[in-house]
């Protein structure tokens, strides 16, 4: 199996919520890049799902963004995001580089 991934993860640790349909769960995000998350929940879903998520990247600040389900692990999956607003694009950047600064002067 080849290395996939396009870009490094961040662990988060992260509440959040998924939505697919009318269901609605309670997440945690794990990690995550600009590409893709790693996140933990009891929402039933299978490789190929699409599944919305929201999450706080920062006090008072929430993204959505629409992902697609990789690999199950349960209660973990992978998942790529497959679309996101500008806005939304732009906080998670943002929240990224921070959480990346932090990880580093914490050394």
């Amino acid at each position: 199996m080849g290395f996939k991934r396009k870009s490094s993860r961040i662990e988060v640790g992260r509440k959040g919520r998924l939505h697919r349909g009318g269901l609605t769960a309670s997440c945690t995000v794990l990690d995550m890049s600009e590409s893709g998350v790693r996140l933990e929940s009891r929402l039933y879903a299978k490789s190929g799902d699409v599944l919305q998520l929201t999450m706080e990247v920062e006090s008072g600040k929430s993204i959505t963004c629409e992902l697609e389900v990789i690999h199950v692990r349960s209660p973990k999956l992978g998942a790529k995001i497959v679309s996101m607003s500008p806005e939304d694009r732009a906080q998670l950047d943002h929240a990224l580089d921070d959480q990346v600064q932090r990880s580093f002067s914490r050394r």
